[in-house]
């Protein structure tokens, strides 16, 4: 299904907070498991990267590939070694998520999760995003 996907992600980072707003065409369709929604990047000043999501009721992966290739596994409660490529090589990343919510129907709906990110046993950043999906009629 077509869908249109509403993102604010904050970010705080010693002592900062940056907020990003994104809003794009993307796609959703039911897995046996829950939803997978997915979009271009392009929009965002990531050139050739294309986001996917399977969402789950308790579990989020949200992948990029492209010009940038991420996988960070979203599990509330859970700490997740992760792989993060930049331009100046690969990178192994824990990902601890401190809330997921999932709203998400087959009509859209809302999902949010709350991470941080740490390398070398130290947290990097934390991070708050919502996703507001809606239905393209």
């Amino acid at each position: 299904m077509d869908v249109w996907i509403s993102i604010t992600g904050t970010q705080h980072m010693d002592g900062q907070q940056d907020t990003v707003e994104l809003s794009t065409a993307g796609h959703m369709i039911p897995t046996p498991d829950g939803w997978r929604l997915f979009y271009d990047e392009s929009s965002s000043g990531m050139e050739g990267v294309t986001t996917s999501m399977d969402i789950q009721k308790d579990q989020v992966l949200l992948q990029r590939n492209g010009a940038m290739n991420s996988l960070l596994v979203l599990q509330k409660g859970r700490r997740h070694l992760c792989s993060y490529a930049t331009p100046y090589g690969s990178m192994m990343m824990g990902v601890y998520t401190r809330e997921l919510r999932n709203r998400l129907t087959e009509h859209g709906g809302e999902l949010d999760f709350c991470y941080t990110l740490d390398m070398n046993a130290g947290v990097t950043s934390s991070h708050d995003v919502h996703i507001s999906v809606k239905e393209v009629q």
